[in-house]
């Protein structure tokens, strides 16, 4: 009827973004699973250095008191104890250097896929990267709770960014790392396939503490307190207080433990001396911002750390991993922040910048609206559209793609704006339509829905609809191309 279900070529490279930073492989090769891994061994690679560390001190104090007859057995002795550090010190900075070049690769990758070479084409991009991460999402089911966890580290880091340019754009930011970096006019690559200056010491940090802010829970401490000790535990119930300030405070060390130690500073490569100095002040540079970033996230007491902290709030909303997911609830995400401005979490000046830019309806949300004729009256049925673009004149108004025109589903839809009053999701346009008969509402339903069981437990005045389903099949899956306006 739609043509073949499956992903395009964009939903595949969101897809596969998502399992690299979480997924369960025996090849083990993703983000957390690396992390993970790293836990269980850090203490004793640890232990194993600082060991083989002291041997080699040890060897060069004997070596210095000995006798002219031991001295040449001595050296011996140093010479093994310091090739066995040595040796050590190369397995421990490979498996680091892993870890950098997975973690890197995939922050360069959620970089490129939400930006673009401007302004405009990035705001396009980052509407289509985030609304394809909750499109991707069936809001039921079992498994939910562990998908949407998967989902929000790189929708946090796609909203961090929005949210920093946003920032800059009104001159709040007053981080001194960020304004030296930052040029408006080489705010983007030139080249297509390529990362600007700003971007490589900027952009790529945020990113990358937006996927570690909760790498922490992958440590064997903040499992047992998750899991149990059997492991049988529902990570995702209420924790109780005590238990929910150690998952914390495990959570943050284990972070920043991560982020410092697990996965460290870049190494130089070449052969320039000159080359070599400035490279590794800049490395060291972005850890300490890096570092900064998520230092702050906790309790942000500058600008900067509500980069993170306010895209982690919404994301817990947008993607609950409570049991019973509903829908209904995810334009209330805006409603969580405004309430966390009040307990003074989050900045309230940002927070408004931020729901600027996100609307009340997150990208990817299925509206319900009530369509009008030619001489501007309401008609008597409902048609459906989903939210497709940031930055609404009013945050109320979502910016849409109609998914539907005349009651059937089609691929090439309108931009629209869905003001309050024809927006399902308000109770008082609810109200208006309420005049409709059940019959034609009931023959509404039964052109928008394929089945009685999709039907049977849907409102007949509907305040919004799962587009899950209509995602799933490829054609549907381009809302932002071009359109006939």
């Amino acid at each position: 009827m739609h043509g073949p279900m499956g992903e395009s070529s964009y939903t595949k490279e969101v897809s596969n973004s998502i399992k690299y930073i979480q997924s369960n492989t025996p090849v083990k090769d993703s983000l957390y699973e690396h992390a993970a891994e790293y836990f269980k061994e850090a203490d004793d690679l640890i232990a194993k250095k600082s060991l083989l560390t002291l041997k080699v001190k040890d060897a060069r104090q004997n070596l210095t008191e000995a006798s002219a007859k031991d001295k040449s057995k001595l050296t011996t002795k140093l010479h093994d104890a310091e090739y066995l550090l040595n040796e050590e010190n190369k397995i421990q900075k490979a498996a680091q250097q892993k870890r950098q070049q997975r973690v890197y690769q995939l922050c360069e990758s959620i970089l490129k896929l939400s930006e673009g070479s401007n302004y405009e084409e990035t705001q396009t991009d980052s509407a289509k990267t985030l609304g394809t991460l909750l499109l991707l999402s069936p809001h039921e089911g079992v498994k939910l709770p562990d998908f949407h966890q998967k989902l929000k580290p790189m929708y946090k880091a796609v909203l961090a960014l929005r949210l920093l340019d946003k920032l800059l754009a009104e001159k709040m930011i007053m981080n001194n790392y960020i304004l030296q970096k930052y040029n408006h006019d080489e705010r983007y690559s030139e080249e297509d396939d390529d990362i600007s200056l700003f971007q490589r010491d900027v952009c790529l940090p945020i990113i990358l503490v937006a996927l570690i802010q909760d790498i922490g829970l992958q440590h064997p401490a903040a499992q047992l307190i998750l899991k149990g000790p059997d492991g049988d535990l529902d990570e995702y119930r209420v924790l109780e207080n005590d238990n929910r300030i150690a998952l914390l405070k495990i959570n943050y060390q284990q972070s920043l433990n991560y982020l410092v130690h697990g996965l460290g500073l870049v190494s130089y490569r070449g052969n320039s001396r000159e080359e070599k100095k400035l490279f590794d002040e800049n490395e060291k540079d972005r850890m300490l911002f890096a570092r900064s970033l998520l230092t702050d996230s906790v309790k942000p007491k500058t600008i900067e750390g509500n980069l993170l902290k306010i895209p982690q709030i919404y994301a817990s909303v947008v993607f609950s991993t409570k049991k019973e997911s509903n829908l209904n609830n995810l334009p209330k995400a805006t409603l969580v922040l405004e309430k966390a401005t009040q307990m003074k979490s989050i900045n309230a000046d940002i927070t408004q910048h931020f729901i600027g830019i996100v609307g009340h309806f997150p990208q990817g949300f299925g509206i319900t609206y009530i369509p009008k004729d030619r001489e501007n009256q309401d008609l008597e049925r409902y048609e459906y559209a989903i939210v497709f673009a940031l930055n609404p004149k009013n945050p109320f108004v979502p910016i849409c793609r109609t998914a539907t025109r005349h009651l059937t589903f089609n691929s090439v839809g309108k931009r629209i704006e869905v003001p309050i009053e024809n927006n399902l999701y308000f109770a008082s346009t609810r109200k208006k339509f309420s005049t409709i008969s059940p019959e034609r509402l009931q023959a509404i339903l039964r052109k928008l829905c394929s089945n009685f069981e999709e039907r049977k437990n849907l409102d007949l005045i509907p305040s919004h609809w799962n587009p899950y389903s209509y995602f799933c099949f490829i054609k549907f899956q381009n809302l932002w191309k071009k359109s006939k306006q």
